[in-house]
C-alpha cells in the first residue's frame, strides 16, 4: 500500500502543523518558555492540575486556589494561625513558589487553551521525549514546612493523572531526529532523578535542546532517504577568540545551519501535503516518507509536481520516464522551495512570510548561542552555565567519564569542539575542580559531574 494520499490536492497556501514550532505568522506568543516547561513536566510525570485548580479571575495568581488549600492544611497543624503570613511570604511569592517542586510548573499551563499557539514549543519537546515518562516518585529530602507544601500539592484535590495527548494537534510524531530523541530521553530521565537541579536548569536544558534540534534538523534536511545522524556543529567557550583560521568554526558552525534554515518550512510543509497523518497513525518525518516510497509512486508524484508548478507559476523540467521515487520527491521539494522566490507568481508575499519564519527561528531558537565575531561571522558560543549543564548531562548516572568519552557524548548530542576549545575546556574543568588526572601523560583524564 502506498504511503501517499489517494488524491494529492494542490492548496493555494502552505501549512505546517508539526515537527517545528515556528510558522510564517503567529509567532509572537509561540515561544513562551514558562508554558513549555509546564508541558514538559506534564508529560514527564503524567500529571496535570484538576479542573478545580484553574483560576480565571483577573489579577489572581495561577496557584491561588492551591494556596488556600495549603493554608487550610497548615492551619490544621499550626498552634498559631498568625504564622501563616510568614509561610505565605516564604512559599507563595512569585519568586519562590515555582522552585518548591517540579509539579508547581503545571500552574503555568492551568489556563492554556487547546487552540493556543503556545502549545507549539511544547510540542517540539513532546516529539523528542516520545513515550518516556518518570515512573518513580522523587525521594528528595525537604524540611518539614516544604514537605507539607509538597504533600498538599500532590493530593487528588490538586493533581490528577494526565491521560490526554502529548501534542496540541492530537497526532503523534515519529521522531525526526531519532539520535537526538534518545539523548533527550536519557537526559530528562537523569534530570528527573535530581528534581532540585531539574527546576533550576529546566529552561536552559530546553533552550539547549531547542537549538540542537533546530541545527541538526537543518543539517539533515537534505539527506534523503537516510535516517538523520549527528552532524559536526562546532562551538567555542565564551571567553575564546574566534578567527578565520579556526576553519571548523566557520565551515561547520551556525553559518552552515543558516543556509538550510530557510528550507525547513518549504520541505516540512510539502511533506505534510503528500501523506495522511491520521491514516498513518502518526506524523512521519521526510526521510521516513522517502524511505517508504516505491517506483509505483512515481506517476502520482510526477502528476502532483505538474499541478503544483502550474498553480505556483513555476518552471518545471521533469523526465517523465524517470522512475526513481527519490528523484521525483526531490523535484517536488525543489519546487516547494522555489515558490518562495520573488521572481515567480506570488513569490514576493511568500518570501516575506518565509522571512518571518526564518527570523523567529533565528531569534527564538538560535539566539542564545549565536554571536557575531567580526570576520569570522556568526559563531556558536556556549557560556559556563551551559557547559556545566551539558557536562553533567553527558556524564549522567556515571560518577565520571574519561575525557574522550565525555566528548563522544557531546558529539552524540550534536555539540563539537575543535582542539583549541578542548584545551580551553580542560582548563575550565580544572578551575571548577572536577578533573582527575590518573597520569602525567594526559591519557587518563577523567571529568566528574558537579551534582
Amino acid at each position: 500500500m502506498s504511503i501517499l494520499k489517494d488524491e494529492i490536492e494542490v492548496s493555494p497556501t502552505n501549512s505546517l502543523n508539526g515537527y517545528f514550532p515556528a510558522r510564517t505568522s503567529g509567532n509572537d506568543d509561540a515561544f513562551d518558555w514558562e508554558v513549555a516547561k509546564g508541558i514538559v513536566i506534564r508529560n514527564l510525570f503524567r500529571k496535570n492540575l484538576t479542573k478545580e485548580m484553574i483560576v480565571k479571575e483577573d489579577g489572581a495568581p495561577s496557584y491561588a486556589k492551591f494556596q488556600q488549600i495549603c493554608r487550610n492544611d497548615f492551619q490544621d497543624r499550626l498552634d498559631e494561625a498568625e504564622l501563616w503570613s510568614y509561610l505565605e511570604d516564604m512559599y507563595f511569592s512569585s519568586d519562590t513558589f515555582f522552585d518548591i517542586a517540579p509539579e508547581c510548573l503545571l500552574f503555568n499551563i492551568s489556563t492554556l487553551t487547546a487552540s493556543s499557539s503556545k502549545h507549539r514549543l511544547g510540542d517540539l519537546y513532546s516529539s523528542l521525549v516520545q513515550d518516556y515518562y518518570n515512573e518513580h516518585p522523587e525521594r528528595l529530602k525537604r524540611n518539614f514546612l516544604e514537605q507539607q507544601v509538597v504533600s498538599s500539592l500532590r493530593t487528588s484535590d490538586v493533581l490528577a493523572d494526565y491521560t490526554g495527548s502529548r501534542y496540541s494537534k492530537k497526532i503523534d510524531e515519529k521522531p525526526f531526529l531519532p539520535f537526538l530523541s534518545k539523548c533527550f530521553q536519557r537526559d530528562i530521565e537523569f534530570l528527573s532523578g535530581h528534581p532540585a537541579y531539574l527546576i533550576r536548569n529546566l529552561e536552559g536544558f530546553l533552550k539547549l535542546y531547542g537549538y540542537l534540534y533546530t541545527a541538526q534538523l537543518a543539517l539533515n534536511i537534505k539527506g534523503l532517504p537516510s535516517e538523520p545522524e549527528s552532524k559536526p556543529l562546532y562551538f567555542i567557550m565564551e571567553n575564546e577568540i574566534a578567527s578565520l583560521e579556526r576553519t571548523d568554526l566557520v565551515r561547520n558552525g551556525h553559518q552552515k545551519v543558516s543556509e538550510n534554515v530557510e528550507l525547513l518550512y518549504p520541505y516540512l510543509s510539502m511533506t505534510e501535503t503528500l501523506y495522511d497523518a491520521e491514516k498513518c497513525g502518526s506524523r512521519i518525518p521526510l526521510w521516513d516518507l522517502a524511505s517508504q516510497l516505491t517506483e509505483s509512486d512515481c506517476p502520482s508524484l510526477k502528476a502532483y509536481a505538474v499541478r503544483f508548478a502550474e498553480n505556483r507559476g513555476l518552471p518545471l523540467t521533469m523526465d517523465h520516464q524517470e522512475n526513481d521515487p527519490i528523484a521525483c520527491l526531490s523535484k517536488l521539494l525543489d519546487l516547494s522551495a522555489m515558490q518562495f522566490d520573488k521572481r515567480y507568481k506570488g513569490g514576493g508575499d511568500r518570501a516575506a512570510a518565509l522571512g518571518r519564519f526564518v527570523k523567529s527561528t533565528e531569534v527564538e531558537l538560535c539566539g542564545t548561542f549565536v554571536r557575531a565575531r567580526g570576520r569570522a561571522g556568526k559563531i556558536l558560543v556556549m557560556n559556563q552555565d551551559y557547559l556545566v549543564l551539558l557536562t553533567n548531562l553527558a556524564i549522567g548516572e556515571n560518577e565520571r567519564l574519561r575525557l574522550h568519552e565525555l566528548f563522544d557524548e557531546f558529539n552524540a548530542r550534536g555539540v563539537y569542539f575543535d582542539k583549541r576549545s578542548v584545551q580551553a575546556l580542560i582548563r575550565f574543568y580544572e578551575r571548577v575542580g572536577n578533573v582527575e588526572r590518573m597520569s602525567d601523560s594526559g591519557d587518563a583524564v577523567y571529568v566528574r559531574k558537579t551534582i
